[in-house]
């Protein structure tokens, strides 16, 4: 019979929910949120990724980046350029100040994903992170 308790993608969703809430909450002690870090960590990743691709990655919609990068841009930690070979593609790179705010919070997001793997091998998260893969692929056929 069906458990909802049990069931794999409650609890999956139930604990990164749980993950990104905490992981948020130190971000924004220390100035930053999750969202914005996640557009950091993209866009110094991939240097002059352009919106709807930062969009994919981020997995949230294009006009919700939009209005981030607007705030970002505004913030001086991002820069949008027309893509030279291309003027209808604008692709988006970190400032100095963009890529400092990265650096400074590399080590922090580090830190959270040690606190929620403590206690667990990495053998077991490579298995862990194996399965949910798996079962992305099994949503997408």
């Amino acid at each position: 019979m069906f458990d909802l308790e049990t069931c794999v993608a409650f609890v999956t969703n139930k604990a990164s929910k749980m993950m990104a809430d905490a992981f948020n909450k130190r971000l924004i002690e220390l100035g930053i949120t999750r969202v914005q870090w996640i557009a950091l960590y993209y866009l110094g990743k991939y240097e002059g990724i352009n919106q709807k691709d930062l969009a994919k990655k981020m997995n949230i919609k294009g006009s919700t980046v939009a209005r981030l990068l607007d705030r970002m841009e505004k913030e001086g930690a991002v820069i949008r350029q027309v893509d030279p070979q291309d003027r209808r593609i604008i692709r988006l790179k970190l400032t100095e100040k963009g890529r400092e705010l990265r650096e400074r919070f590399l080590p922090e997001c580090e830190k959270m994903t040690e606190n929620f793997a403590r206690g667990i091998t990495h053998e077991e998260i490579e298995i862990f992170t194996r399965v949910l893969k798996k079962m992305m692929d099994n949503i997408k056929d």
